[in-house]
């Protein structure tokens, strides 16, 4: 066992004075560059992908808050117009219910149109209802 360590040491020293090194650490030592250089791409996209997603989503957010902002001020605006169209059709209602009074109907004929108020006429009828 001596024996074989003193040629594997002697075969080590005689690749080195070659230049040449272990060619499997070399290549172990290049594909562990490789992954930690694709996981930190992976990282930085990754982390880009959820940058821009998030802001999406923000965005979306926003949009519909403002989306129903703009809807609140015109319900409001409405149910506003609403409650005066209500106030006037009640005020034309008042109106109505006055000048449908018979004695404004009265005033209006003789003072304004100056129509002679005649008394009612009565139609005799017949005592036996014909």
């Amino acid at each position: 066992m001596n024996a074989m360590s003193a040629v594997q040491q002697e075969l080590r020293t005689r690749r080195e004075a070659w230049g040449h090194t272990t060619p499997r650490r070399e290549r172990d030592a290049r594909q562990e560059e490789r992954r930690a250089a694709r996981r930190r791409l992976w990282n930085r996209v990754s982390f880009a992908l959820c940058c821009i997603v998030s802001f999406g989503a923000v965005w979306w957010v926003a949009a519909k808050g403002a989306e129903v902002y703009v809807l609140n001020d015109e319900h409001a605006k409405l149910e506003a117009a609403i409650a005066a169209q209500q106030a006037v059709n009640a005020n034309l209602q008042m109106q109505v219910s006055e000048l449908e009074q018979p004695a404004h109907i009265l005033n209006v004929a003789i003072n304004q149109l100056h129509m002679v108020y005649k008394n009612p006429v009565m139609i005799p009828t017949q005592g036996n209802g014909e």
